[in-house]
């Protein structure tokens, strides 16, 4: 946990220290310039496309190449050299439920964000979030969670509900998809017993986040959802004339989706109903 955590901070480093290059572009490009302040919550970074910088680092640090490749920070190339796992790619912090740094998610050149770190004595994919730790106050506060896939989009929603009282928390999945483990420790950190499932992309995506349902409605007493156009996203909205605005109001326009209907390949369709309790209105 301390090599990772030490990890975090020369990404971060990496990331403040850069004046150009895609990494800079793609933030910018997706409205996500405030992780690039030093006063951001999002402790994104970036790590270098360079051989062994990262372990280079560490090992003066004290960190022996053991620990690092049991951290899955180090790898060992044909010629038994001591190498980075992780080149080229923005990084994500990924946090256990004790809020402990045990891995990251990437995201790379052509915009995919996955995790990064593989099964670890410290990290398993399913048993990590991003985004919780980076809104801990908010999420204190009450806001409700919001399930997108993408990091920008929880960024984006961070940044929003900064500008409209707090009432949001963009927590992303990063591709991986959301389990019951993962549900759980949303609800720990939650004080708000609502959650927004955002659906968009393909429709092979949409049945995806419609399939998070399931789980959230273990640990939440009202699971909401609310549907995008196709093509459009939560970073590119909020960029726009308004956006904060916009977004804010698509997400208090969310509603109750109880039922699906399940063919052999999954959840090929969901329909939406309005079960809200008397006296509730389609906001929170």
């Amino acid at each position: 946990m301390e090599a990772n955590a030490a990890a975090a901070r020369y990404f971060r480093w990496e990331l403040l220290r850069a004046t150009d290059g895609w990494p800079l572009e793609y933030l910018k490009a997706h409205g996500a310039e405030s992780v690039l302040s030093t006063d951001s919550s999002w402790m994104v970074g970036y790590a270098p496309r360079t051989w062994s910088n990262l372990v280079d680092h560490l090992h003066k640090q004290g960190f022996g190449y053991g620990t690092l490749a049991r951290a899955g920070l180090l790898t060992w190339n044909e010629h038994g050299d001591a190498v980075d796992q992780h080149r080229d790619k923005l990084m994500l912090i990924a946090h256990d439920r004790r809020l402990s740094p045990v891995g990251f998610v990437g995201i790379g050149s052509d915009g995919v964000a996955r995790t990064a770190s593989g099964l670890t004595a410290i990290h398993r994919p399913s048993n990590v979030l991003v985004g919780t730790a980076e809104q801990l106050d908010l999420l204190a506060g009450g806001a409700v969670p919001v399930i997108v896939d993408e990091p920008v989009d929880a960024i984006a929603i961070s940044n929003v509900s900064m500008q409209t009282g707090g009432l949001w928390a963009g927590i992303p999945v990063c591709g991986g998809g959301l389990s019951t483990a993962q549900a759980s420790m949303l609800r720990q950190f939650s004080t708000s017993d609502r959650v927004v499932v955002v659906l968009a992309g393909s429709e092979k995506e949409r049945n995806q986040s419609a399939a998070y349902l399931l789980d959230l409605a273990f640990f939440f007493d009202r699971v909401r959802a609310v549907a995008l156009p196709q093509g459009e996203s939560l970073a590119g909205m909020a960029q726009k004339d308004s956006g904060a605005v916009r977004v804010n109001e698509l997400l208090l326009r969310s509603r109750p989706l109880m039922t699906y209907r399940v063919s052999g390949s999954g959840y090929s369709a969901l329909r939406s109903v309005g079960l809200d309790p008397p006296g509730s209105g389609p906001g929170l």
